[in-house]
This record gives structure tokens, sequence and C-alpha cells, in this order.
């Protein structure tokens, strides 16, 4: 452990931090969209939730409960790639652990 150096010229160890960030946030996005989206019309006061997921279902189709996902997806990919990814790099610098 003391005295080895690190690695040099391996980008994919230094990129990775970044990837799993955007990456995560992105699935999370995804999954939580619908359950958004449905909060989003509760605080309009379109009535409850299930009575907003089932005409939302009959009225609009499936692809009501991803409204917005392209904005949502725009900043996870910009946001939390750069929060996440410069939070592994800056825990490794700042603690001298060996993770890159």
């Amino acid at each position: 452990m003391a005295g080895e150096k690190p690695k040099t010229g391996n980008v994919w160890n230094t990129v990775k931090p970044f990837v799993n960030g955007g990456a995560s946030g992105m699935l999370a996005t995804c999954v939580i969209q619908p359950v958004d989206m449905i909060k989003v019309r509760i605080q309009l006061g379109q009535g409850s939730g299930y009575n907003i997921a089932k005409n939302m279902m009959r009225d609009e189709g499936f692809g009501a409960f991803y409204k917005g996902l392209s904005a949502g997806l725009l900043r996870q990919a910009t946001y939390t790639t750069a929060r996440l990814g410069s939070f592994r790099c800056k825990c490794c610098f700042w603690f001298f652990c060996s993770c890159m």
C-alpha cells in the first residue's frame, strides 16, 4: 500500500464513477417518473392518485405516465453525472483511498 504508485493511463477508472452516476440517476428517473406525474396531477387538484392513474391510462394511454421524461433524463445526464462522479473523485483525493 505505502509506496505504491497509482496506476496512470487507465481512462476507464477515471470515467467509471461518472458513467455509473449518470446511469443510476437516469434509471432512477425512469422508475420514478410515473409516480412523479401522478404526484403533479394530485397537486393540481385533479383528484386522488388512483383516479388520476385510471383516467390517465384510459384517456391518454401508457405514455402519459412518461410525459416530460426527456427533460428529467437530460437533467440526470448532466447534473447527476457530474455530482456523483465528482463526489467519488473528491472522496478518493481527500481521504487518500486507492479507488482510482
